[in-house]
């Protein structure tokens, strides 16, 4: 194993530490003795993590801490790494063995016209339940450690010149792990958590055969049949007390990975962890893998740090960090890359290391308040996972893979997706009659891999290529085609050698149905059908002669036109093994407002109760009231889509009684400007002579402002228009009497009022 510098060396490299401390003190970090008595509240502790994270370390090798108000790194004394390696998963292509249901890898990769990964930040947001969130981690083989976890924010494969003593340097490929690895199992006299970085070559020797050995102080990793070197050192790990799980839910609890080139050629990597509470870690160490310029690895986007993993893992040889069955929680991974643009996603993974959640659609976000992707995570199944994934859920709302979402509502076969002549994903839709002639929902789906045809019927019943085929739950099927099949319970998942994947989720409700979601590999060409976008721009639907349809279409040419091009015949269909349905278009739109009040008020509240993203409360409601309270799980940490492509509803026929009409608004906004956000206050008076018993309020903006939450009314948006309506407690306002409600949303630059205030139907004044 290999100790850490001698002492003469890091005072040598010391000396560029402090060029770089002047170098951040010309910044305006705040340095030591400069600090002030602050207390310790969750906006000071953040301030103070910015600084520390910044401020010089003793020297470029070793180990340190901090604790808050000062913003100054104390030396302390290394301890070993773990005896286990944290291992590599040598085929991160198409990878799908992370997520516990879904089974996927996810990681943030920088723009294709910037600079290498300088740093990235790994953070959690959201974090539901967070007092019953428990973690174990489960090996491959043997006891269960309780209460253990790794958290690794891991490189991409890097080309670097240690690989030139490979037998084979053209197959040998660099890795770095920068973690914290954390455990209440505590050996004598040794620290239960530790912060370090890991180094890899990866099929240093391919060929366990030819002898060749790793470079001295490496140890030497078998891996089926190949042989890798990994970098167990000793005195080169931070020592840190044990971190329960549920401190992601602390705003500054953070891992923080940095690697820089000072002077002429040394490599420093550092990683930070904060606790979130008033004390953070670094290690750091320097000049172990130099980055070699030129060609990329083959999957990689360039020779150096491009891409970054970041999650909650097991503790090592593969183990898996199994979450409790409520956890639900937001992973956002910030790049630095010298670059303003959203990062990428990809569908892969490093680590062989993995947890039990399922990934819900990733979000990338450029400049707020830095490059970053945003990955919601629950223990819960999900039919909307990956990078480049799209749904047909419920009662049908289709949300496509350049984010367009919709409602279908014709019954027959349809093609959803596809992309060229090797994948094909189809679903059969019946009718909601007779208590709902106008909605529908997926019956069956087939599914076209290659040579292989694959059919779910009415969510239960498996046909492989013609052929009924029992697959008990719990089991897998490989076909000779590469295509496997797995089913758990009610959950039948297919993928593909090239990465596809594709999942039918029966759901036995007040009316059977089934939920389609579609995961696209790194390589699957641009998708077309009902889940596809004219060249890819979530503002155009796309028939299939080629022609684009605005969203939102006409309900003439949604399906007269763009509907009808992508139906299937019985004959040519992948579902002719399947019930037969019937075949047609529904007589007009069904809105929410078509339900009896007594069927939607109580959907209403039950959506409410969830706090979902505004823009699904409406779809959260109608599915809720046709299909059952089941329905609205798919809804629940569903990112918001790029566009909204339902056309607004007519206003409903006012069904609350009392009150001609007359009624005034007072309405009054805060905006804060430096985060595009504004706090609206709604007073609404009755100044009609009689009572109003029960009230619906719709407004207008007219800058884009969207509501993102609300409180003492039910607001749902469509659009421009925002409908409000009364809850239980205020729906009666006697005359002269009043109410009030509020509610935060994102404006632009200017936020002007809304306009065109109605209630029950009736103008109001301002």
């Amino acid at each position: 194993m290999l100790r850490l510098l001698p002492r003469k060396r890091r005072a040598q490299l010391g000396l560029v530490g402090a060029t770089i401390a002047a170098v951040l003190l010309t910044m305006g970090v705040v340095h030591a003795g400069s600090e002030a008595e602050q207390p310790a509240t969750q906006e000071n502790l953040l301030a103070w993590h910015a600084q520390i994270v910044e401020a010089p370390r003793p020297s470029l090798d070793g180990c340190f801490d901090a604790t808050y108000p000062k913003v100054v790194w104390r030396e302390t004394a290394c301890v070993d790494q773990p005896a286990i390696p944290m291992s590599p998963n040598r085929v991160p292509a198409a990878r799908r063995d992370i997520g516990g249901g879904t089974g996927m890898g996810i990681v943030t990769e920088r723009p294709a016209d910037a600079g290498d990964i300088t740093r990235a930040t790994g953070t959690f947001e959201d974090v539901k339940d967070k007092d019953l969130l428990t973690v174990n981690s489960s090996p491959t083989s043997g006891p269960v450690m309780a209460n253990s976890y790794t958290l690794q924010l891991n490189t991409n494969r890097l080309k670097v010149r240690e690989c030139a003593s490979s037998p084979t340097p053209a197959l040998c490929e660099g890795w770095k792990q920068f973690i914290f690895a954390n455990t209440p199992q505590t050996v004598p006299n040794e620290p239960p958590s530790r912060l370090y970085i890991d180094y890899w070559l990866l099929a240093y020797n391919p060929d366990a055969s030819q002898g060749k050995p790793c470079p001295i102080d490496w140890t030497e990793v078998p891996d089926d049949g190949e042989v890798h070197c990994w970098l167990r050192r000793e005195r080169a790990a931070g020592p840190l007390p044990y971190v329960p799980i549920r401190n992601i839910a602390l705003p500054g609890f953070k891992l923080e990975a940095q690697t820089q080139t000072v002077g002429a050629d040394t490599v420093v990597d550092v990683v930070t962890f904060n606790d979130g509470n008033q004390n953070a870690a670094s290690t750091s160490s320097s000049d172990v893998l130099h980055v070699v310029p030129g060609e990329p690895l083959p999957d990689q986007a360039g020779p150096g740090w491009t891409q970054v993993e970041f999650n909650v893992f097991g503790f090592g040889n593969g183990s898996t960090a199994v979450f409790n069955k409520e956890a639900d929680f937001n992973l956002r991974t910030t790049i630095v890359d010298g670059s303003p643009k959203a990062p990428e996603c990809k569908d892969v993974g490093y680590s062989k290391e993995r947890n039990n959640l399922n990934f819900a659609k990733p979000s990338a976000t450029p400049t707020s308040p830095a490059p970053a992707l945003i990955i919601n995570q629950a223990a819960k199944n999900r039919e909307l996972a990956g990078c480049r994934a799209a749904v047909a859920v419920g009662d049908t709302h289709q949300y496509t893979f350049a984010g367009t979402y919709y409602d279908f509502q014709a019954t027959g076969d349809f093609v959803e997706a596809r992309a060229g002549t090797t994948f094909e994903v189809q679903t059969r839709k019946k009718s909601g009659a007779p208590t709902w002639p106008n909605a529908s929902m997926n019956q069956s789906v087939g599914v076209r891999m290659g040579n292989t045809r694959l059919a779910v019927c009415a969510g239960t019943r498996l046909v492989v290529n013609g052929v009924d085929t029992n697959l008990p739950s719990g089991e897998s099927l490989l076909l000779s085609t590469g295509v496997a099949i797995d089913r758990v319970g009610n959950v039948y998942t297919f993928r593909d050698p090239s990465g596809n994947l594709v999942r039918s989720t029966a759901i036995a409700g007040t009316v059977p149905y089934v939920n389609l979601g579609i995961s696209l590999g790194s390589e699957t060409p641009a998708v077309r059908g009902l889940l596809g976008n004219h060249n890819g721009d979530p503002h155009f639907l796309e028939a299939s002669n080629g022609d684009p349809l605005r969203v939102p279409p006409s309900f003439a040419d949604l399906y007269g036109v763009f509907g009808n091009s992508w139906r299937v015949s019985h004959t040519t269909s992948l579902l002719r093994f399947c019930e037969a349905v019937g075949v047609g278009n529904p007589a007009e739109p069904f809105y929410s407002h078509n339900l009896p009040a007594n069927v939607l008020q109580p959907a209403k509240e039950y959506c409410a109760t969830l706090r979902l993203e505004p823009m699904w409360n409406v779809s959260c409601e109608l599915d809720v009231a046709v299909l059952g309270r089941q329905a609205a799980d798919i809804f629940v940490g569903l990112p918001k889509a790029a566009v909204d492509g339902n056309p607004a509803p007519p206003s409903p026929s006012p069904s609350p009684t009392g009150g001609n009409g007359a009624c005034r608004i007072a309405y009054t906004a805060n905006s804060n400007a430096a985060s595009a956000s504004f706090t609206g206050n709604v007073t609404i008076t009755n100044t009609s002579n009689t009572p109003v018993n029960g009230w619906t309020l719709t407004f207008s903006f007219t800058n884009g402002q969207r509501i993102t939450s609300s409180w003492n009314a039910n607001v749902t948006q469509s659009n421009a228009l925002v409908t409000a309506r009364n809850l239980s407690h205020n729906g009666t306002l006697a005359p002269g009497a009043s109410t009030s409600f509020g509610f935060l949303g994102n404006s632009g630059i200017s936020n002007p009022p809304p306009v065109g205030w109605t209630l029950n139907g009736s103008p109001c004044t301002t």
